[in-house]
C-alpha cells in the first residue's frame, strides 16, 4: 500500500509539472562544455500551432539533425524520480549557428528502471541508432526544444 501511495504522489507531481508547461533548457557545463538539454513536459500539447510543421520550422532558431547514440533511464540521486538520458551526435545544422561541441545530452523526466515505468506527457522518446531532427528556440541565452514532442521528429 505504501508503494502505491508513493507512485500516486509521484504521478500527481509529474502531472503538476506538465500542467505548468515548464520548457526545456540547454546550458554549457563548465567542466567540458557539453551541451545538456533538460526537458519538461506539457508545453507542446498546450500550443495549437505546434501541430503545424511550417510554424515549428519558421519559429525555431535552430534545427539540428543527428543520430541517437545512447539512451539510458535511471533514478536521480535521491532515488525519487526517473530520468532518461539521451546522447545525440549532431551531424547537420539545418538552421542556426553550430555549437562548439558535436554532441548533446537530452535529459527527459520519465523512463523505465527495472519493473517501474514513469511516463510524462509530451515527452519526446528517443531510440538508439535513429536519426532525428530537433527544433530549438533560444531565449535569453538558453535553448528549448520547441513544442515538446512535436519539436522532435525521426528521419
Amino acid at each position: 500500500m505504501k508503494t502505491n501511495k508513493k507512485i500516486m504522489i509521484f504521478g500527481l507531481v509529474i502531472i503538476a509539472i506538465a500542467a505548468a508547461g515548464i520548457s526545456a533548457s540547454i546550458w554549457f557545463t563548465s567542466s567540458d562544455d557539453q551541451i545538456i538539454v533538460r526537458q519538461s513536459g506539457g508545453m507542446g500539447s498546450l500550443i495549437e500551432e505546434c501541430g503545424n510543421r511550417s510554424y515549428i520550422t519558421e519559429t525555431a532558431d535552430y534545427i539540428i539533425e543527428g543520430t541517437v547514440e545512447h539512451v539510458e533511464s535511471r533514478w536521480d540521486e535521491a532515488h525519487t524520480d526517473i530520468f532518461t538520458y539521451t546522447d545525440l551526435h549532431i551531424e547537420t545544422y539545418v538552421k542556426g549557428t553550430p555549437f562548439q561541441d558535436d554532441t548533446l545530452q537530452i535529459v527527459t523526466p520519465g523512463g523505465t528502471v527495472g519493473d517501474l515505468t514513469s511516463g510524462v506527457e509530451d515527452q519526446p522518446i528517443f531510440h538508439e541508432g535513429k536519426r532525428v531532427r530537433i527544433y530549438f528556440v533560444e531565449e535569453n541565452g538558453e535553448f528549448s526544444i520547441f513544442c515538446g514532442q512535436m519539436g522532435v521528429e525521426e528521419l
